[in-house]
């Protein structure tokens, strides 16, 4: 997800004379970042408008650069590893600007632990059941982060932390590794339990999972590039001039 937008000075604002021509590059230069400032807002606001509840890790990854007289624009790489936004936005963005449809979704970082684990294979998919009683949901709506590593770690050696005696067991069903407790009719998923107390806290799906695409990260640089920067660079070579 990343632009470079190319543009002819005289086909935006017409014939450029002498005066004007030698203080284009300081002028498109301050214009182009003007621009990216802006192109980074429409961005933010899109996404705003297109996702439900975003987190601000994802409503700050629009990111400009401006090089004397190139403008890139993109969304940001920085992240923990495998989960950057430009990676887990790309299945919900729009190429050549159709949106709509599905692509599928990015696999999570949480999925990939437990297949390296053992528990399951490629063609498992666990997915947050936030609609359960032991799942902690944030202020976005999503499962905490605590939680994620809480489970993982509880799949790993069987209990959770805390107080012996006081801990939640986790387990999966199925569990590639074997030897694990009996598992009843139990539908397949991530489970805790503590006594009688048995909670789903992810589902498992056998197909990958798609996601519709939303958010039209090409369609707002274009768009509002050519609705901008004609006045941007106008204003800019005649303060330039002063």
């Amino acid at each position: 997800m990343a632009r470079s937008i190319e543009f002819d000075a005289e086909k935006l604002i017409g014939t450029i004379d002498a005066l004007r021509g030698a203080q284009l590059p300081f002028a498109g230069n301050r214009a182009l970042k003007q621009l990216g400032f802006q192109l980074r807002q429409d961005l933010q606001r899109e996404m705003r408008d297109k996702f439900e509840n975003p987190v601000p890790f994802t409503i700050s990854s629009p990111r400009y650069a401006v090089d004397g007289l190139e403008l890139t624009v993109s969304i940001s790489k920085d992240g923990a590893k495998g989960q950057d936004p430009a990676r887990y936005l790309f299945p919900v963005t729009a190429e050549g600007g159709a949106t709509g449809g599905g692509k599928p979704a990015y696999i999570t970082r949480f999925t990939r632990a437990v297949r390296a684990l053992g528990v399951v294979d490629a063609s498992y998919y666990a997915i947050p059941f936030l609609q359960g009683r032991g799942v902690r949901v944030n202020a976005y709506g999503n499962m905490s982060p605590g939680q994620y590593q809480q489970t993982l770690q509880g799949l790993k050696t069987g209990v959770g932390a805390g107080r012996q005696g006081s801990q939640w067991r986790y387990f999966s069903v199925p569990d590639g590794r074997g030897g694990g407790r009996s598992t009843g009719r139990l539908k397949p998923g991530i489970y805790r339990a503590k006594s009688n107390d048995v909670q789903l806290l992810f589902t498992y799906a056998r197909r990958q999972p798609t996601v519709p695409v939303l958010f039209d990260f090409e369609g707002v640089v274009t768009r509002r590039s050519q609705e901008l920067l004609p006045s941007l660079l106008s204003r800019a070579l005649d303060n330039a001039l002063k």
